[in-house]
């Protein structure tokens, strides 16, 4: 079997002459037999070089269940700090949660993921739906197998360690009880996730997409019955019963995504078929990706730990944990959204060798994010008090823990474009094979993260440190991306400009580049950020002036001053951008309308 994808010239390209092959005006049964196969293998092949659904039209499926999870993941969080605060408890949790989020990062989302979907890619491109259910079959054992003997180790291990070691040995007692039941969640989010990059592949986002919402459903069920059985006054067992939920959640969402496969007849038996070439090519990609994860994984865990070993007193770790919950919301709308259904499309263009349509929708993928993840930015930057103090502001939270926690969302909001970006190149290194390079950059950029928060903990800025940090080592990362890729990718920006028209119905951001389009990216960049700053400025000065000119105490009137900031920003910088013609208002506008019709 080739490991080339087979490419489909366009009609009459030099070498795709029409012949006549078995079949072909052949009125024998056979014959008739093998005209049916091969027009269905050319409608499949259409099917796939043409998907009926645009690259920004799958963003946006992906951006819409994303921000339903976003969603319910503030009401979430806004349950969790009005019964909990910046307690002893949280931080126990934060810490305890980080565990089986670091896995899940590395075996589910991170590089499992990455590795698998151009291996799958290519077998949708030849067919193989075989190969496919070997592939999957046996990556699903092997996970089980291998996430399960990590579990069992790490467990050992918590419990083997003597509390007394540590320099808040309740709290670590906390840790290790929480751990006890969340780790397990890891086995089922991580299977879930290698479902979830199936379907990708087959052009479903919807339902992986949803996943999020669903777990965050379970646990904001599991908050309200805290909060209706009087468990909140007993605070550890009520963290107990809401570790359970989450390990029901990763359960919910591997049941729930073997229907479509079942139906797409993807659903393969446990088994071990290790010789397969895709499995090997699969894991030869995953090393690299595991160890630079695996760095940068831990860096985030030591992160934790260094804010609750560094700062002072408790609330530390439930203050960064807070603020980074909040930034996560316009992060998935943005970078994840794009990059997920960037990722496929460009994974075609590179078993295809298509790589000035691959430079192409990198380019423009660039300057969308940039014209979204500015605004969001600065504006939340700009309202990062006033949100805080909406969303967290219980009864059990110290108007002190608000402002530091407002602090570092305002200070992760420098990083929000830079990670967006991240990881839109990323993803492009992986759609190319190269795994290596990233690998490195994220080791270096990870080196430097370490340093930087060891010191900027120890400075009155405290656990904000972290948020600053990781501003400055992300500034490095993408930085050496940009140079080595650019480097890789030169010589096709050119023949972008050159490359012939591709249909408007699909791989609408591979739209091909021209010297004036080239020209324009840099200028629309700068283009957003300066009408975000106006938007940012906007915002701040509604919401300030409001808030004052309601003159309520509590949440009421931060919630009206907090949405009439957040309208005002939408419109000042919709308004600019539509009057300045901003193309990718006219992008988004034409797409709403295709949509539809």
């Amino acid at each position: 079997m080739s490991d080339e994808a087979p490419s489909v010239a366009g009609e009459g390209a030099p070498g795709n002459e029409p012949t006549e092959g078995p079949g072909e005006n052949d009125l024998t049964p056979e014959g008739i037999a093998a005209d049916s196969v091969r027009l269905e293998e050319e409608r499949r092949v259409l099917r796939i070089e043409s998907p009926s659904r645009s690259v920004i039209g799958s963003a946006m499926v992906v951006s819409g269940a994303t921000f339903a999870s976003r969603l319910l993941g503030l009401v979430r969080d806004v349950l969790m700090a009005s019964l909990f605060g910046f307690s002893r408890e949280m931080d126990a949790f934060f810490l305890a949660f980080t565990v089986p989020n670091l896995f899940r990062k590395l075996f589910g989302e991170g590089a499992l993921s990455s590795a698998t979907i151009p291996v799958l890619t290519r077998y949708r491109l030849q067919g193989d739906d075989n190969a496919t259910r070997r592939l999957l079959g046996t990556l699903a054992t092997l996970l089980f197998l291998g996430l399960g003997v990590i579990t069992v180790v790490v467990l050992a291990v918590t419990w083997l360690v003597p509390a007394s070691w540590f320099h808040d040995p309740p709290k670590y007692a906390l840790f290790r009880e929480y751990l006890t039941v969340l780790l397990p969640y890891v086995v089922f989010i991580c299977l879930a996730a290698l479902q979830a990059g199936t379907l990708n592949c087959w052009n479903r986002f919807g339902l992986p997409a949803l996943m999020p919402a669903f777990a965050n459903l379970i646990w904001i069920l599991a908050l309200l019955y805290i909060w209706q059985s009087g468990l909140r006054s007993n605070p550890h067992t009520a963290v107990m019963v809401m570790a359970g939920a989450v390990l029901v959640s990763g359960m919910v969402q591997w049941a729930l995504q073997m229907v479509p496969l079942a139906r797409m007849k993807l659903l393969s038996p446990p088994k071990l078929a290790l010789k397969e070439s895709g499995i090997r090519e699969t894991f030869k990609a995953m090393a690299p990706m595991l160890f630079a994860l695996a760095v940068f994984q831990v860096n985030t865990f030591m992160d934790q730990v260094l804010a609750e070993v560094l700062v002072e007193g408790h609330g530390a770790v439930s203050s960064y944990s807070y603020a980074s919950r909040l930034f996560q919301f316009p992060l998935g709308l943005v970078g994840v959204a794009l990059g997920t259904a960037m990722f496929p499309l460009m994974s075609r263009f590179a078993a295809r060798n298509e790589l000035e349509k691959l430079t192409a929708s990198l380019l423009n993928s660039a300057r969308l994010i940039a014209f979204i993840a500015l605004p969001a930015a600065l504006g939340l930057a700009a309202l990062a008090y006033p949100i805080t103090e909406l969303l967290y502001g219980g009864a059990r939270s110290e108007p002190e823990m608000l402002r530091r926690s407002a602090l570092v969302v305002a200070l992760l909001c420098i990083s929000l474009p830079i990670v967006s970006v991240i990881s839109l190149l990323t993803k492009t290194f992986y759609a190319l094979r190269d795994y290596k390079t990233p690998t490195r950059i994220a080791l270096l950029a990870v080196i430097v993260n370490l340093a930087a928060n060891v010191v900027l903990l120890q400075t009155p800025l405290r656990e904000a440190g972290l948020a600053l940090g990781t501003a400055i080592s992300g500034l490095l990362n993408l930085g050496l991306l940009m140079w080595v890729l650019q480097k890789r990718l030169k010589g096709t920006i050119m023949e972008s400009m050159r490359a012939a028209a591709i249909p408007p119905a699909s791989e609408r951001l591979a739209q091909p580049l021209t010297p004036s389009t080239l020209r324009s990216i840099p200028v629309s960049i700068v283009r957003s950020l300066l009408v975000a700053g106006v938007m940012g400025a906007g915002a701040w000065l509604v919401e300030a002036r409001l808030y004052q000119a309601f003159g309520l105490v509590g949440r009421t009137s931060r919630l009206l001053s907090v949405g009439s900031g957040v309208l005002a920003g939408i419109v000042i910088y919709a308004g600019i951008s539509m009057l300045l013609r901003a193309p990718e208002v006219q992008q988004i506008l034409t797409l709403r309308k295709r949509r539809s019709a």
